[in-house]
Order: C-alpha cells, then sequence, then structure tokens
C-alpha cells in the first residue's frame, strides 16, 4: 500500500483539486491520510465533503508542518509513503509508475522522479538530466540537480521514516534537514518520468520565517560532512544571509579556506555542466 500524506494549512482553494488528481489514481492499493494543521478556512469540510472512503484526516491545534507530517506517519497504514503538499496535483500515472518501480528494484528504499513546474501559467520539467538507475553519489547529486526528492516526488519506505521524524521545531526548510539525514546512508533510485506538478503559484517555501530557529538554514552543522553535504549546506547558509544576515553571521564563521573549497565545487559543476559531464 501506498500513503500520500497532505499537511493541509489554510489551502482551502486548492486541496479539492490535489485530492482528485489522487483519486483519479487507476493504481488502487493506496489511502490518504490529511493532517489539518490548526486551519481558520474551510479546507478541512472540503476534505470531508469528497466522502471517499480512501481519504481520512486528523486535526490537530497548529504546529507547523514537522509536526503534521510525523502525525501523518503515525496514522499511515501503507508500506511506502508519498508526501504531497495541498497545492500540489500528482500525475494520471503517478501510482502506476511507483508500483512498477516497487516490484522491479526490490532492493530500494527510496525513490526520486521528475516532476512539472507550473509557473506563470507554463508547466516545465524540473530537468532533462535526471537518468534511470542508482544514484551514485547522493549530495553532489544534490548539489547539480540531478537528484531533487521535494514532495510529491519521492517515494520513501515507513520505517526510514518513522526512524527519521521531522524536527518538530523546525517550520521551513524541515525536509531538506530530514532528507540529509536520510541521504547520507540510504541508496537512491532515480526516474527520468515526471509523476506530479509543482505549483509555484502559491507556494511560500520560499519566505523566510520571523524566528531563525525555526529554520534548518539556522541549525546548519559543517563538521564531521562529507564534501559534498557541506556544500549542500553552504548552498543554504548563502541563502540564509539573504534572509537573516545579521543572525547568520553571528551563528557561523566560514574561513576563507572553507569559501574557497565551496568555491571549487560550485566551478566544478558549472564545467561539468558546460562540457556535458553531467
Amino acid at each position: 500500500m501506498i500513503s500520500v500524506i497532505i499537511p493541509l494549512y489554510n489551502k482551502e482553494s486548492t486541496i479539492k483539486r490535489t485530492l482528485a488528481s489522487i483519486l483519479r489514481q487507476e493504481y488502487d492499493d493506496y489511502e490518504v491520510v490529511v493532517v489539518d494543521d490548526g486551519s481558520s478556512d474551510n479546507g478541512a469540510d472540503v476534505v470531508r465533503s469528497l466522502k471517499s472512503e480512501r481519504v481520512s484526516i486528523y486535526c490537530q491545534p497548529n504546529k507547523g508542518p514537522s509536526a503534521a507530517r510525523n502525525l501523518g506517519v503515525k496514522k499511515a497504514r501503507g508500506e511506502w509513503i508519498v508526501f504531497l503538499d495541498a497545492d500540489d496535483w500528482m500525475e494520471p500515472e503517478a501510482f502506476t509508475i511507483f508500483s512498477t518501480l516497487i516490484n522491479k528494484e526490490k532492493r530500494y528504499d527510496f525513490f526520486c522522479f521528475n516532476y512539472y513546474i507550473e509557473q506563470n501559467n507554463r508547466r516545465l520539467l524540473y530537468t532533462n538530466n535526471y537518468t534511470t538507475g542508482q544514484v551514485k553519489n547522493n549530495f553532489f547529486a544534490w548539489c547539480a540537480g540531478l537528484c531533487m526528492p521535494r514532495a510529491g516526488a519521492a517515494l520513501i519506505k515507513k520505517d526510514i521514516l518513522v526512524n527519521h521524524p521531522f524536527k518538530e521545531y523546525l517550520h521551513r526548510y524541515e525536509d531538506a534537514e530530514m532528507l540529509f539525514e536520510i541521504m547520507r546512508n540510504t541508496n537512491i533510485y532515480r526516474c527520468p518520468t515526471p509523476v506530479m506538478t509543482y505549483n509555484c503559484h502559491t507556494s511560500e517555501a520560499s519566505k523566510p520565517c520571523k524566528d531563525i530557529s525555526q529554520d534548518f538554514i539556522g541549525h546548519l552543522v559543517f563538521k564531521n560532512k562529507s564534501y559534498w553535504e557541506q556544500y549542500a549546506l553552504y548552498q543554504l547558509y548563502k541563502q540564509g544571509l539573504d534572509f537573516y544576515p545579521e543572525e547568520m553571521l553571528n551563528l557561523y564563521s566560514i574561513s576563507p579556506i572553507q569559501k574557497a573549497k565551496f568555491k571549487f565545487a560550485a566551478i566544478l559543476i558549472g564545467r561539468m555542466k558546460k562540457y556535458h559531464i553531467i
């Protein structure tokens, strides 16, 4: 069984379309777990109005997306988990694609798929650089845009998520923090087929938190990390300088040697892309 977990917070205008994209799937061994995170609109009523036996809804006081996802994992009955945002939607054949790979590539517990991005009334494929098969270096692939397991485009064994729950004090980039933990010791199978659409029109992921302690950017640890994980963290660090300039300078001290090392990583990826090595 595949369990789709949807945190719901003030998405009354989009949740019906999101659920419709799931309920139209031909593959039939799935459930949908919606967790309403203290919404002030009528999104939960929209979910209930569908009266589908496949869809269950749980309500909690507003605790943030991490707590909502963790509750969804606890309530999920499926062996496999897909997280989906309440304003994105699945492609019609997504679950059939999931099932085919689950049965064909039995030694993998984590699958990463391509997806579409919808913005300004245009829908574009995220990347043409995905290839089929195991990702050789998870963090290099992340940094180079060769594997970006976003919500809706990643299929993960429930056991892994039980062992790596979301940090509930994080309200932004909580998924990146959780994924980085998993990516250190898990083989990822990548598939170039798009399985969902990421709706940029209603996305709030780029907005900083009022309190940096609620953002993964405020908890970056470079020590004892691999070279490419450090560079992935450095990419977040640079973003943090735009969002939280004073806090970032107080929290982190990046030496000239480290900056040179990360600059080399950026140049290396750029050259590899220029000469079509990746």
